[in-house]
């Protein structure tokens, strides 16, 4: 420490000593008068003040000396004759302190705020990465650097949890010098450079730590929070399903159950239509669980990836047909009408996947619409898509509902006489979507709600993807 203190007094020294001689030398050569050379060793001064004081200080003392021996009169001897030049020597020398001062208080100041700066933007740069889900390694290892060319250091560490970022060179880290610095689960292990760290930037050091420290906890504390909030989503799909799948069952089983059981009893005369009702009632409520549970088999293949869908030309009106057809005993109090359009072109879309959908679309509708009103299916082409929109004229749904009742478990009507797993819609967008179509809801004109999609023509599907 002490041959540090001394190497930078030499070199103050040696500097003011050049500055002021050679500026000596060429105010002599120039044949410079007393108020010249005053001004321009005061220069030479200002100079020597931006390394240090202390070196502004002795440019001072050696003007002073200089402006005595050589310019002020008699020259080449310090001596004086006029009061006027010994006034005039002394305020050379006490300006040339104060502005040497002056200067060099400026330019620490300046070096502080450069510095201080420096701080500010490391400080937030290394907070903000982690925000912006960078690893925590990488963020270790830029802190270790940022702190080793900050404070000049030999050697850095950084150490939190599992991350480590090191810099400089790691064979001194293991040296019993080294200076540790821990705030929270943050530790900083460094081996000091030429210099010692000032309070200053002891303060600075351990305020940009407490920084890392708190980003650290706030990068852990937000992968905890998010495995937590994902948990949480986790648990409550699965409840939703469990529980509207349960209670979906429930229904049919029981009507099953009850209509099977009275056509086992033996000690119950039945006439010929209850017979067909009770048949009836085991069909329909056969059908309905096998909705049921081919829906929850398609959420499932969704939820896995398994959707590989085989486009070829299908026919819409031929898909509404076969949909009408399969639903016809739960549509006995309404009226279905089809409008397809007679020029309407094939779709390129999965022929089984195009069944689903339909399906879907239009046991919601007949679930929603009152009984004795129409179901309207139509389907047109506009551009390169077929557009398909199946209308009822039910309760309709809010505006802010609208997209909402795409998602899994999602009823706009959770009343219990209204069935429904809140599934069937969920499906239809995500079969719709890996046909490279959309699905959306609008209102039907006079009440009502329309679910509507759209899917590529046939000759639109075969093309390559992006090609159009």
């Amino acid at each position: 420490m002490r041959a540090s203190v001394g190497r930078t007094l030499a070199v103050d020294a040696l500097l003011a000593v050049v500055l002021v001689g050679a500026t000596t030398g060429i105010l002599e050569a120039a044949d410079a008068d007393l108020t010249a050379a005053a001004l321009v060793l005061l220069l030479a001064v200002v100079i020597s003040s931006l390394r240090s004081v202390r070196c502004g200080a002795l440019a001072a003392a050696l003007g002073y000396l200089s402006c005595n021996f050589f310019f002020t009169p008699p020259t080449g001897t310090l001596e004086v004759d006029r009061a006027s030049d010994l006034v005039a020597g002394a305020v050379f020398l006490v300006t040339a302190v104060i502005i040497g001062a002056v200067v060099a208080r400026l330019d620490t100041l300046r070096e502080q705020a450069v510095r201080r700066e420096r701080e500010a933007q490391t400080r937030v740069e290394l907070t903000t990465r982690l925000i912006r889900g960078e690893s925590p390694n990488d963020v270790a290892s830029s802190s270790a650097a940022a702190m080793t060319n900050l404070f000049s250091l030999r050697a850095c560490r950084v150490r939190f949890g599992d991350a480590i970022g090191f810099a400089g060179d790691r064979a001194r880290l293991e040296d019993t010098s080294r200076t540790i610095v821990r705030v929270g689960d943050v530790e900083v292990d460094l081996v000091l450079g030429a210099l010692a760290l000032s309070g200053a930037d002891r303060a600075v050091l351990d305020a940009l730590v407490a920084a890392l420290a708190a980003a650290f906890d706030q990068h852990r504390l937000e992968i905890e929070a998010r495995d937590a909030r994902i948990r949480a989503e986790v648990s409550q799909s699965r409840a939703g399903f469990l529980s509207a799948v349960s209670h979906n069952l429930r229904t049919p089983l029981a009507s099953i159950k009850a209509a099977a059981s009275t056509l086992r009893s033996l000690d119950v005369g039945l006439k010929p239509e209850e017979r067909r009702e009770l048949s009836d009632t085991l069909v329909d409520e056969t059908e309905r669980l096998e909705r049921l549970v081919t829906n929850v088999l398609g959420l499932s293949r969704i939820r896995a990836g398994g959707l590989e869908p085989r486009p070829e030309a299908a026919d819409m009106s031929d898909l509404a047909g076969a949909a009408v057809r399969r639903l016809r005993p739960l549509a006995r109090a309404h009226r279905i009408r089809l409008a397809i359009d007679e020029d309407l072109p094939p779709a390129g879309v999965d022929v089984g996947m195009m069944e689903q959908i339909f399906l879907n679309l239009l046991e919601n509708a007949l679930h929603y619409a009152p009984p004795g009103s129409e179901i309207t299916i139509s389907a047109r082409r506009t551009g390169d898509m077929i557009e398909v929109r199946v209308s009822d004229h039910g309760p309709g749904i809010p505006c802010a509902e609208r997209e909402r009742i795409f998602d899994e478990f999602v009823r706009v009507d959770a009343r219990a006489d209204r069935a429904g797993a809140g599934l069937g819609l969920a499906i239809v967008r995500a079969l719709v979507t890996a046909n490279r179509g959309r699905a959306w809801c609008e209102e039907t004109p006079g009440g009502g709600a329309t679910l509507a999609f759209s899917v590529p023509a046939a000759n639109v599907a075969q093309q390559p993807e992006g090609v159009r």
